[in-house]
């Protein structure tokens, strides 16, 4: 789960340089063929709401970066939010998002399926409204949303029904949508005993920490195979290797990929699985905080 950094004072929270070298120690830094060492010592004070020294020490304490003559220090992005998420400050941007992100997961599971209202759209590059003047070129395109699905009932279109596309007409459509939603969860009960076996050789190792839940790179959640073996996942990782063993098993199952709306906004991947024409959602990374919580990160 990858998160930018907010434009926060480095000294709301200021964690010191020794609990952010102390999270050295608690992930998997990011392999060198992989990484995109652009990350300056300013942005990442920022996102760890460090002072530029406590960040600086990363350099001597290992933390991998390439030394440029002008800029300084240059890390990684994605374990500058690693040593956010393990550092236990509770203080830094990767730690209060994670936590605002994942804060239902430990609710009472009967909250998971109560009915919630929200206010959802897509507007790129002020599609909802005339082009700027003197603007030009094509539209994007979005998805168009399917207002039939199980669980969900449109209550207003803000914007006029001219903002929300007939559903199933296209996949894709020019122009924006906004429109207000009740979802409604239900509870749904994976029959399968193949499934159960496969579903705890992903969430045990993550529960036991002999695979670490952190943050992946995009080009290694591609090689999800290679993050596992190196001892790491996120979502994207776990739900893609569930998804495999479930379809190699002789199941049908798919991964899906969407967005948590919290602090910052966090795309997420899950598995579902088919029974009897129903898609069971089976989430590996909630079933982990829900299960066992994560003390260190709050």
């Amino acid at each position: 789960m990858s998160a930018p950094a907010l434009d926060v004072p480095a000294s709301a929270g200021n964690p010191g340089a020794k609990a952010l070298t102390g999270a050295l120690n608690r992930f998997v830094t990011v392999p060198a063929d992989v990484a995109q060492y652009d990350t300056d010592v300013e942005t990442a004070s920022r996102a760890l709401r460090a002072e530029p020294a406590a960040v600086e020490a990363l350099a001597g304490a290992g933390l991998p970066h390439v030394a440029d003559p002008e800029r300084g220090p240059l890390f990684d992005y994605d374990d500058v939010m690693n040593v956010g998420m393990f550092s236990g400050t509770g203080e830094t941007v990767p730690e209060l998002g994670l936590r605002f992100l994942m804060r239902f997961a430990a609710a009472a599971p009967a909250s998971w399926y109560e009915p919630r209202e929200w206010l959802v759209g897509i507007d790129p590059a002020g599609s909802l409204g005339p082009l700027a003047e003197g603007a030009s070129g094509p539209r994007i395109e979005v998805r168009t949303p399917d207002t039939t699905a199980a669980g969900l009932e449109v209550l207003s279109r803000p914007c006029g029904d001219a903002t929300l596309p007939p559903p199933l007409d296209a996949d894709l459509q020019t122009g924006g949508y906004e429109l207000a939603v009740r979802l409604t969860g239900e509870r749904q009960t994976v029959t399968d005993p193949r499934a159960y076996a496969i579903w705890d050789g992903i969430v045990t190792p993550l529960a036991e920490r002999t695979v670490t839940y952190q943050t992946v790179p995009e080009r290694l959640r591609a090689d999800h195979h290679r993050a596992w073996d190196l001892g790491i996942a996120d979502c994207i990782v776990a739900s893609k290797l569930l998804a495999e063993r479930l379809t190699a098993a002789g199941l049908t199952a798919r991964v899906r990929r969407g967005y948590l709306l919290g602090l910052f906004g966090s795309d997420h991947a899950w598995c579902e699985l088919e029974e009897d024409g129903v898609r069971k959602p089976l989430d590996p990374v909630f079933c982990f905080v829900a299960r066992t919580g994560d003390k260190a990160r709050g």
